[in-house]
């Protein structure tokens, strides 16, 4: 049976492990032709492995996703290889954790950079490709810390709502264009073993009483998510923010 990706180039930011890994391994089973990005090269080399038995098309991008340079080699590496772009989800990230009278201007700084400029630069290099290839999809990352707020998150809250506010933007501006835009919003993010490279912040296992489906979101609940939002399942959503925390949010 055909995969629910069959044919469409696709983008994913972070490839080198946690979501981005997982999504790659996930679209490369329904078809995508992938061009995995990270600026951790072993990780990418990591993740390559895992996927080769799936028989699926990729390219590997390596830098640092904070540079303009590197999205816009990025997203040419995609249409050349492919003739066009049809999806990127953009995953990669890093975070430092303080509360607001806390955190240093150096840690914000960092994390503007690594969670806010670096998603804009991705869809702003991705919109020009979409635009051109008669539209796409687009999946950012946002974080229910960036809806509800949690306490020692100020920098990572506060960029995870402009995630929000650019992807609805993008959705409003570039719909008549044929470009779709959506966020995913997880809550905490239970990654098994050989899934994360990059050590957590925190090493807290938070209890999972207060989440009616009784479980942490893993790396596939994401995976899956952005799976829709990247097929032609999701063709009339667009500007959503797919909340994925087992109604935690709402309890």
């Amino acid at each position: 049976m055909p995969g629910r990706l069959d044919g469409k180039s696709v983008i994913i930011t972070g490839a080198s492990s946690g979501q981005g890994r997982v999504a790659a391994q996930r679209f490369a089973e329904e078809g995508a032709r992938l061009v995995l990005a990270d600026k951790d090269d072993e990780g990418l080399a990591e993740t390559v492995a895992l996927i080769k038995t799936s028989g699926a098309e990729l390219a590997v991008h390596s830098g640092d996703l904070t540079q303009e340079a590197v999205n816009e080699a990025m997203v040419a590496l995609a249409v050349k290889s492919y003739c066009g772009l049809n999806a990127i989800y953009t995953p990669a990230g890093l975070v430092k954790f303080a509360s607001a009278d806390e955190l240093t201007l150096d840690d914000w700084k960092f994390v503007v950079d690594f969670e806010l400029t670096m998603t804009f630069l991705a869809c702003k290099h991705a919109l020009r490709a979409m635009k051109d290839n008669g539209g796409g999809s687009i999946i950012n990352v946002s974080s229910v810390s960036g809806i509800r707020g949690s306490k020692g998150h100020a920098a990572h809250a506060a960029t995870k709502m402009g995630v929000v506010g650019l992807t609805r933007q993008i959705a409003v501006e570039y719909g008549p264009q044929a470009v779709r835009c959506n966020a995913i919003a997880p809550g905490y993010i239970a990654y098994g073993p050989g899934q994360l490279r990059v050590p957590r912040q925190s090493t807290n296992n938070p209890q999972t009483d207060h989440i009616p489906l009784r479980r942490h979101c893993a790396p596939e609940d994401t995976a899956n998510a952005a799976l829709f939002l990247a097929s032609d399942e999701s063709s009339f959503i667009s500007g959503q923010v797919i909340v994925v925390d087992g109604a935690a949010s709402i309890s």
